[in-house]
């Protein structure tokens, strides 16, 4: 299953299971139904939003950012080649991992916080050159500092741990420039026009949640997670709590952490995992949560179907 792209307004895993991207169904009880985001009712406008485009539209969007960024340089006196950005990208379907919602892929690498290396030597990638390294080799350090700020904008000194700081393409150089140009200008997700709708859309995910059966099952995981020595209120929870305890293992001065401590968290992630992910089978926990949501999601658009057409009408002559 193509996850589709979320729009900013649409951020976190919780609003993005609005779109199906977080489940597509994974295991269930024998016998029982398994819901996917194909089976969205919001799933038809999303992909005429650009929700879930091709693979080819993606690569084609991501080369004309990169001729916009060579562009750019040229204009700012230094030369850039665009790069294949089909080295960057693949197919997941090409991949031996098993499904990410699977109980599979909970036995092997658990939630992918200690077990990053090993997910990434199972995916399939080509080795990536860049173009334009021998060009920024042989300029001299000031020249190379030039270079990467007409590219990337000026760095300025790391944020205080635990400072936030907001994004801003406008200082973010030529790739700001380009990546702003391709992927935000003209979105029809940040039209005034249409803010209370996504406004309403946003919250239909956290309203979902309120639903009777959404709360047995929710209740029901709790008590089969407790029954297996684990306290969490949600696999949501489950999750962050090992990718907060790796955040807080300290790194060395070479880049990494203590192997140890690494090793004991991952004993700990995969039974974390493998409890969560079992108890989410045995409760049908993804298809409860979908069922409610999809159910909304039918609501939502008899409420404003004619806005919704609007949108995508809008969206389509835009050519976004």
């Amino acid at each position: 299953m193509r996850s589709p792209l979320v729009p900013a307004a649409l951020t976190g895993c919780a609003l993005v299971l609005l779109l199906g991207a977080c489940t597509s169904g994974g295991d269930t009880p024998s016998g029982d139904e398994s819901l996917s985001y194909e089976d969205s009712p919001l799933s038809a406008y999303f992909e005429k939003l650009g929700g879930s485009p091709e693979d080819a539209d993606i690569q084609a969007q991501a080369r004309e950012a990169e001729e916009l960024v060579a562009s750019c340089m040229q204009e700012q006196g230094f030369e850039y080649q665009p790069q294949d950005v089909s080295q960057m990208m693949s197919d997941p379907e090409d991949s031996d991992l098993p499904d990410w919602d699977s109980l599979e892929f909970a036995e092997q690498y658990g939630y992918g916080a200690t077990t990053g290396e090993a997910l990434s030597e199972a995916q399939p990638s080509e080795e990536w050159v860049d173009p334009n390294a021998e060009y920024v080799s042989a300029m001299s350090e000031g020249e190379q500092a030039a270079y990467y700020e007409a590219l990337y904008g000026k760095q300025d000194e790391m944020p205080a741990e635990g400072e936030e700081v907001e994004y801003d393409w406008t200082t973010a150089g030529c790739q700001g420039e380009a990546q702003h140009t391709v992927y935000e200008e003209g979105q029809v997700w940040d039209d005034p026009e249409y803010k209370e709708l996504m406004d309403e859309l946003t919250d239909l995910y956290t309203r979902s949640q309120d639903s009777e059966d959404v709360k047995k099952a929710a209740k029901d995981w709790q008590q089969c997670m407790a029954d297996a020595g684990f306290d969490f209120d949600n696999p949501e929870a489950a999750q962050n709590s090992i990718y907060e305890a790796h955040s807080q293992i300290p790194f060395a001065e070479d880049g990494t952490q203590d192997a140890a401590a690494l090793a004991e968290l991952k004993e700990k992630e995969l039974a974390t995992a493998v409890a969560d992910r079992t108890c989410q089978i045995d409760v049908d926990y993804t298809n409860v949560q979908m069922r409610a949501q999809f159910a909304m999601e039918q609501e939502f658009i008899d409420e404003h179907k004619a806005e919704l057409d609007a949108m995508v009408e809008k969206a389509e002559s835009a050519g976004k």
